[in-house]
């Protein structure tokens, strides 16, 4: 679901010079908690998806073991963005935050992905969120972000989709199931 698109951010254009940043990026999380968990043979990442196009660089950002920042980790996703046309930051919700088996207590994301987006929106202007969760988030740094991308908790191949979206292959024409 596209959730913002300001200044024609999306879609994306090969060759342009992109920082993609998060944790998610190269390990997705693509399914939710309980009943709903399997096993899958193999999981297509952003960063599997996005291989031997130019342009790209990759940063982790965060860790998904801790709310806190990482300092060493967000200061090499600034440096990507600082050097590249756009930054993409996957982020959403760890496995911790949200499940079926609890009801959450907040909608925060975690500190340490709040953080790298403000940090990375402060060098470089043009960000595009993408968020792999599966309910509701607040997004303080809305107004930091050209673009957000609502991609939920798409399943094995959510990398794939992910990046036939992001580079305008496809239409993000889903609809929201909740308000937020």
């Amino acid at each position: 679901v596209l959730l913002k698109n300001e200044d024609g951010m999306l879609p994306l254009k090969a060759g342009e010079e992109i920082a993609v940043i998060g944790l998610f990026a190269k390990k997705p999380r693509f399914q939710g908690g309980g009943s709903s968990h399997i096993n899958a043979f193999k999981t297509e990442s952003l960063l599997d998806a996005l291989e031997g196009m130019p342009g790209i660089t990759y940063a982790q950002g965060y860790d998904i073991a801790t709310e806190e920042p990482d300092e060493t980790l967000i200061s090499e996703a600034v440096e990507n963005a600082r050097k590249a046309e756009k930054a993409v930051i996957v982020a959403g919700l760890p496995d911790s935050f949200e499940s079926e088996g609890y009801d959450r207590s907040h909608m925060r994301m975690p500190n340490c992905q709040v953080e790298l987006i403000r940090r990375v929106a402060e060098v470089n202007p043009n960000v595009v969120v993408v968020l792999y969760n599966g309910s509701p988030v607040e997004m303080p740094w809305l107004g930091s972000a050209k673009a957000v991308v609502e991609a939920y908790l798409g399943g094995q191949a959510v990398g794939g989709a992910t990046k036939l979206v992001l580079f305008g292959e496809v239409n993000p024409s889903g609809r929201l199931p909740e308000t937020f």
